[in-house]
């Protein structure tokens, strides 16, 4: 599947998006997120794969920007968790994402689209 696909099927609640080199899986959510008194909903990014020989090329950046304008057309915020790599904290610190309180054994970040 496709990030295109998961996207159109609003009955998919969770996923494995596969591309060329790149596996990502990705659910639909509803959290509270910081400063938020009512529920926002997400696409989440749980788990990120890129080929080994793919690595530190961009891949993954390119995924996200397409995965955060597709959010953005749904009207949900990017939301992603159990953050393992602390360039990938840098990162998405970089692309305007947000911690979520509470989350220090494993950092949890978002971004809200407008």
């Amino acid at each position: 599947m496709n990030l295109d696909q998961f996207v159109a099927n609003e009955n998919l609640r969770n996923a494995w998006i596969r591309e060329r080199d790149i596996d990502v899986y990705v659910r639909r959510s509803i959290r509270m997120l910081h400063r938020s008194t009512t529920a926002t909903p997400c696409l989440d990014i749980a788990s990120v794969e890129v080929r080994e020989d793919r690595r530190g090329q961009g891949v993954f950046k390119a995924f996200l920007t397409r995965f955060e304008k597709e959010a953005k057309k749904i009207n949900r915020a990017v939301y992603v968790e159990s953050i393992l790599e602390p360039r990938l904290v840098t990162f998405l610190t970089a692309r305007g994402y947000s911690h979520v309180k509470g989350s220090e054994q494993s950092q949890n970040m978002f971004k809200i689209l407008s």
